[in-house]
């Protein structure tokens, strides 16, 4: 990442100081950095400096001045990319930044690599996929699914079982909610812009958007830049156009940010005032809006191995994570968030389910009753020593 030589606050922020906690806030009036971002009192040093005309090698030998002989350049540069990541700096990565958070529309980033970006040679894809699997016996008008966002290139007919399933849904609204594997500004991240794929221009609902932002009556940041390399949404998007094409509907999209701190706690994430006021404002604008939603949850289950962390091959465990995942899949299908709760955080988490946090907001929000699980998957990833497990369950 590229630093200005001379870093610089945005000119448009505004530094608060709270006395009482002794604590420093950033207003924003784009509503960029997220509300919650704060800093001790002290390190109002360093941000008075960064004014743009004092060079990082300058600033390091303030710091070590004032705080610490021994502070390393190595991590002086991480604070001031950490800073530019949260988008405080006014440099190249907020530029690029601005130029999404004030566009309209949401291009995909799968295409052209995890499918085609042709649209008839994609429809094609697509329903090779769908036509992978033999027909199953069950209805295909499912309400709402739990649905993997995993590569197509090496899970691909996985996604034949719950689209197979919605085959002939009825609804003029998606209901989408995502694990957001980008975003950290907020527990839950919306968006107004549209998205845009090969196959076409899926509309967002801006009036349900809005009116969810109110229902919550706490704040929600504003910054969607999460969903700009986002894949969670995009990879059921194409699917849904392929099966719709003419089907008039808009989108309510959620990215869920993590919930490892409810599981490090032990602590259900309905104890939380932002969770639970998100959840029941979800529920209840759905509900006054007449509409007829399908509920789409995107996210995979375990990552394991080295490449995840581990230090261990994930080959040897497959069979171990197989009746681990079975037990969450089964949470998931029973409908029931203190259940799926329980199962993950009685091993902390370890296995890094990444379809926990948009699986228990939809529990929470809809109380489905019990679904069905229509298919398991592991993705044995050899040459890194890992491995990543999904499933789908769908509701009628």
């Amino acid at each position: 990442m590229n630093l200005p030589e001379r870093p610089a606050l945005r000119q448009e922020l505004q530094v608060v100081f709270d006395r009482s906690r002794d604590v420093i806030r950033f207003e924003d009036p784009y509503g960029y950095v997220r509300s919650d971002l704060e800093f001790e009192t002290e390190f109002s040093a360093l941000l008075e400096l960064l004014d743009g005309t004092v060079t990082i090698a300058e600033l390091l030998e303030h710091i070590r001045t004032r705080f610490d002989r021994n502070f390393r350049a190595s991590q002086f540069r991480r604070l001031l990319q950490w800073l530019d990541e949260e988008l405080l700096l006014d440099s190249p990565l907020f530029a690029r930044a601005r130029q999404f958070l004030e566009a309209d529309a949401i291009e995909a980033v799968c295409a052209g690599s995890v499918y085609p970006a042709e649209p008839s040679a994609l429809h094609e894809y697509l329903e090779r996929i769908l036509q992978s699997v033999p027909a199953r016996a069950y209805p295909q008008n499912a309400r709402a699914a739990f649905i993997p966002h995993i590569d197509f290139r090496v899970a691909g007919e996985h996604y034949a079982y719950p689209f197979n399933a919605l085959r002939q849904a009825e609804f003029d609204l998606i209901v989408h909610i995502g694990t957001s594997h980008y975003g950290w500004q907020d527990r839950f991240l919306l968006t107004t812009k549209d998205f845009v794929t090969p196959l076409g221009r899926i509309k967002t609902d801006r009036e349900l958007v809005e009116a969810l932002r109110q229902e919550v009556g706490l704040p929600l940041t504003r910054n969607d830049i999460a969903y700009q390399p986002e894949h969670a949404l995009e990879l059921h998007h194409v699917f849904i156009q392929h099966l719709f094409p003419d089907r008039d509907y808009t989108v309510l999209p959620v990215l869920v940010t993590s919930f490892h701190d409810f599981v490090h706690r032990s602590t259900h994430p309905s104890t939380d005032a932002k969770v639970a006021a998100f959840c029941r404002a979800l529920r209840v604008v759905i509900q006054r809006s007449g509409r007829r939603p399908l509920i789409l949850v995107s996210g995979d289950l375990a990552h394991i191995g080295r490449r995840f962390g581990d230090e261990w091959d994930a080959a040897p465990m497959l069979d171990q994570l197989r009746a681990e995942d079975y037990d969450v899949l089964d949470a998931i299908a029973r409908g029931s968030s203190n259940r799926l709760f329980t199962t993950i955080a009685r091993s902390g988490d370890a296995r890094r389910i990444c379809g926990f946090p948009p699986a228990m907001t939809f529990l929470e929000a809809f109380d489905p009753g019990e679904g069905v699980m229509l298919d398991y998957g592991q993705w044995n990833d050899l040459p890194t020593k890992s491995a990543v497990s999904f499933g789908s369950v769908v509701w009628y």
